[in-house]
C-alpha cells in the first residue's frame, strides 16, 4: 500500500514517531535481557573460580603433608 501523505502530514510525522518509540521499547527490552543474562554468567564464572580456587588449596594443603 502507497503512503500518500507528506512529510508534513501531522498523522504521518506521528506514526514514524510511534514506529521510532516501539523500536527503541524493543531495543531497551533486549539490552536488559543481555544485561541479565551477563550478570549471570558473571555470577557462574565466579563460582566456578571460586571452587578451582578451593581445589588448589586442597591440592596445596595435601602436597604439604607429604
Amino acid at each position: 500500500m502507497k503512503d500518500d501523505r507528506r512529510e508534513l502530514d501531522l498523522t504521518k510525522q506521528i506514526e514514524d514517531l510511534q514506529l521510532k518509540v516501539d523500536t527503541y521499547q524493543e531495543l531497551i527490552g533486549d539490552t536488559k535481557k543481555l544485561k541479565w543474562e551477563v550478570k549471570k554468567l558473571e555470577s557462574e564464572i565466579i563460582k566456578k573460580d571460586n571452587l578451582i580456587q578451593g581445589m588448589k588449596q586442597i591440592i596445596t594443603d595435601l602436597s604439604d603433608k607429604k
